[in-house]
């Protein structure tokens, strides 16, 4: 089963959404591409998204 998870860039502050199989509430960052910056950066984890 696929969750997505609203994550918020630290570098630009952009808000995505990811979609992962595994429950990321364990998590307070993860390492993972912005658009927006247009690499790789650490993001914070917003909550579940529906």
């Amino acid at each position: 089963m696929v969750s997505p998870w609203r994550i918020r860039c630290r570098d630009c502050g952009s808000v995505s959404v990811l979609n992962v199989s595994y429950d990321l509430s364990e998590f307070t960052r993860l390492y993972h591409y912005c658009r927006v910056c247009g690499k790789n950066t650490y993001h914070e984890i917003i909550e579940p998204s529906e």
